[in-house]
């Protein structure tokens, strides 16, 4: 057998292929996506075969080369065998071996040629028909796993056939489109865990977001079911009837949305009715379930969150309907003031009642109430972007609310039990009736500006409701105050006082005393029969003061530090300052000198006595340095005194000199007076908190002298820090006082080193 004309038919091949297929080709290549303005389509294209590329290494050098130009390379290299014929190696000689160099030719040139049409097709595919490419695209993308590379550019590309089909207006890929994403976001939805908040891939998120926006900036006449997907959410909520919590993600892209269509009434009331729709169907609020006996509710947890997703679902839709006054839409309000999908209406995503208003009112009014975020970063107006917009963006959404409080008056009952203008239930605790309370005047403000807006007004047909309903808006508005300010007064009244809060009083104050006492250990001694004679006795003891009642219950408006005030100021008032200015009252002698010649005195005072200590109250940085340096500074005690004047004042005397310190009991008559509670037995302090309030603490109160304030809601209870410590000091004794000159401070003449004694080793009597 002969092959006959092998080498001409594949030479002429390759040629044709090289020479003239090959450049055509490549130049529609290089054009493959600029239909579609596409950055992904050519890269999908470099995925394809032949077009896909493979790694070679050569001296550790890494080179990629597509299929189809490799096999082109090699079928050319494969022609050097047909010009350098060699003899066949080891003497072989068969069919085989003879036309080796033929049937490398006419082999590889085949594979050249069938790569060469399958790249054909391939390239006849990415620059064809929009519906080809799409068709291949979403077939594959069913195929492909979720994680895969290849999968995430097959949607990217998808993505932008999308956008040009809007731009386009080519109707042709609309039922498409439209299979392929409601397979794309079923398929996410239906794969996501039911009891956590769904994050979709960002490229669905932009693939939204620019659909709105082209929705704005274009006529799209022709494509309107896929406007109708991206505009109204129903993508983002989902198209089934699956209960998936949305996630902060998705509103903020939600939000995203609204922002670029809301001065577009047609797309917004797309959204509005899908909003409607998924609220009425698909966040309805959970049946509860009992137990066999029913005595328990045993979906309790599903029933809350239920509740949370609406909260936030009306919570959205509350600040779009500021958004939408704010843009001054007002027949896009009264489009949803009358939205309603049954009969007898029903407006879901409004409220029903006047509980409902004035709760959404506070929640928006309170900048801290509840949210995670600022409203200014969570709900941002258009041209709202400068300081202070915060304030801006409430007042526009309490004004919205404030517009839904007329629009109850407007509501005509279709059941007898129904009442929209009733009187809202207010809440039970404490803290929330005062925010409530601080809340009425903000929502005169909203509702008096909202009044002034004839157009507003004229375009809801709210003028003669308003002209009719005026007075009764200000008796509700009197009335509420009236009542949150008597629920305030009887909840703070009759609150009980809670055991904790007394707890917390008593073992912190215990510990404030404690430390203030203790801080003055190195200078007191203890108490014997040798101080029973002295006339020099200083005592030290408690008090007590009234408190705000709220301080101690539970529901009330936190009071900061309340279980320490007390004592602290007790221990500046009382401890910190009698000690200290004890030794002042039992000097027997003073002198004044300066920082030159401080060790000099301190050294003659002393003289020869060893038993000697050195008292330095509230000494400065210079002063202490010099002590600390000195000969002196093993025999000095630092302390401190809450007297302002005292500065830089030293105590010089003996160590059996120093006073001595009692601690007495109580009397058990005001024991009984003031209910005290030992809270250390040591230091016998003794504490209580009495609310003045109840009819059985009446006389206590009445020892207050306190009026009649009606209009004051703060009540008051009485607190107690009781001990009777007394200081002694001897009959006999030397304390010499030093105080250090100051040319900030007058005190007097300095005294010269002549002047000062020494103290006597054994006293002979005062001085």
């Amino acid at each position: 057998m002969s092959l006959q004309n092998i080498i001409e038919i594949c030479v002429a091949i390759d040629i044709a292929i090289l020479g003239i297929a090959y450049p055509i080709i490549v130049d529609k290549i290089s054009n493959i996506g600029d239909k579609y303005k596409s950055q992904y389509i050519p890269v999908l294209f470099n995925y394809e075969f032949p077009q896909r590329s493979i790694s070679i290494t050569i001296r550790k050098k890494q080179f990629r080369i597509s299929i189809f130009k490799l096999t082109l390379y090699l079928t050319l290299i494969s022609l050097l065998f047909l010009i350098f014929q060699l003899p066949p190696t080891f003497n072989w000689n068969n069919f085989y071996i003879n036309n080796s160099a033929k049937l490398i030719v006419f082999g590889l040139s085949t594979f050249l040629t069938v790569f060469f049409f399958i790249w054909l097709d391939k390239v006849i595919l990415y620059n064809g028909k929009s519906t080809s490419i799409l068709s291949n695209l979403k077939r594959r993308h069913e195929k492909l796993k979720n994680d895969s590379e290849k999968r995430q550019y097959i949607l990217k590309a998808i993505n932008e056939i999308t956008f040009y089909a809007i731009e386009k207006q080519d109707e042709h890929l609309q039922e498409t489109l439209l299979e392929f994403y409601y397979n794309v976001f079923g398929n996410i939805r239906r794969n996501h865990d039911k009891d956590k908040p769904l994050i979709y891939p960002v490229d669905l998120y932009f693939l939204v977001h620019k659909l709105n926006i082209e929705s704005v900036n274009g006529e799209n006449k022709k494509l309107r079911a896929i406007e109708h997907r991206a505009v109204s959410g129903s993508w983002l909520l989902g198209e089934g009837f699956d209960e998936i919590p949305i996630s902060d993600e998705t509103y903020s892209w939600l939000w995203r949305n609204i922002y670029t269509i809301c001065d577009e009434p047609r797309l917004m009331k797309m959204f509005w009715a899908n909003s409607f729709q998924y609220f009425d169907y698909r966040l309805r609020p959970i049946t509860p379930e009992y137990n066999e006996g029913f005595t328990e509710i045993i979906n309790q947890k599903e029933q809350k969150n239920r509740e949370i997703d609406r909260d936030k679902f009306i919570e959205f839709h509350y600040a779009l309907g500021g958004l939408v006054y704010y843009r001054k839409h007002y027949e896009l309000i009264k489009y949803f003031f009358e939205y309603s999908q049954s009969n007898p209406p029903r407006y879901v995503l409004l409220p029903g009642t006047m509980t409902q208003i004035f709760h959404w009112f506070e929640y928006f009014r309170n900048d801290i109430k509840n949210r995670t975020s600022p409203i200014d970063s969570k709900f941002y107006f258009p041209e709202l972007d400068n300081l202070g917009s915060s304030g801006q963006i409430k007042y526009w959404i309490c004004s919205y609310i404030a517009i839904l409080f007329i629009r109850q008056y407007s509501l005509h009952k279709d059941y007898v039990l129904q009442d929209f203008t009733g009187f809202p239930s207010l809440p039970e605790n404490v803290m929330e009736l005062s925010a409530w309370l601080d809340s009425i005047s903000y929502f005169k403000k909203c509702l008096n500006d909202v009044i002034e807006n004839e157009t507003l007004l004229s375009e809801l047909k709210f003028d003669t409701i308003v002209n009719e309903k005026q007075d009764d808006f200000i008796n509700f508005i009197d009335n509420l105050k009236n009542e949150i300010t008597d629920r305030i007064g009887q909840q703070k009244l009759e609150a009980p006082l809670s055991e904790e809060k007394i707890q917390s009083f008593y073992n912190k104050s215990n510990e404030i005393i404690t430390k203030a006492f203790k801080q003055y250990d190195s200078i007191l001694v203890k108490y014997d029969r040798e101080f029973a004679k002295s006339e020099l006795k200083i005592s030290i003891n408690g008090e007590k003061s009234l408190m705000s009642k709220s301080a101690f219950t539970e529901g009330d408006i936190p009071h900061f530090n309340f279980d320490t005030i007390f004592a602290q100021t007790i221990t500046v008032n009382k401890i910190r300052q009698i000690i200290p200015n004890s030794f002042a009252l039992s000097r027997t002698k003073r002198y004044l000198l300066n920082r030159n010649n401080i060790l000099i005195g301190i050294n003659k005072i002393i003289g020869s006595n060893k038993e000697i200590v050195i008292i330095g109250i509230n000494i400065g940085f210079q002063t202490k340095k010099l002590l600390d340096e000195s000969a002196y500074s093993n025999q000095i005690e630092y302390i401190t005194s809450s007297r302002p004047l005292f500065r830089d004042v030293l105590f010089i005397l003996r160590k059996n000199d120093l006073p001595a310190i009692e601690y007495r009991d109580i009397k058990e008559e005001e024991i009984q007076e003031l209910k005290l509670v030992s809270i250390n037995d040591h230091l016998k302090i003794y504490a209580s908190v009495i609310d003045i309030n109840t009819h059985d603490n009446r006389k206590i109160k009445d020892k207050w002298n306190l009026e009649n304030q009606p209009d004051n809601l703060d009540f008051k209870v009485q607190i107690a820090i009781t001990f009777l410590s007394t200081i002694y000091w001897k009959n006999e004794r030397n304390v010499v006082q030093i105080n250090l000159a100051s040319e900030f401070e007058e005190q007097g003449i300095e005294n010269s080193i002549n002047d000062i004694e020494p103290i006597l080793t054994k006293l002979k009597g005062n001085r």
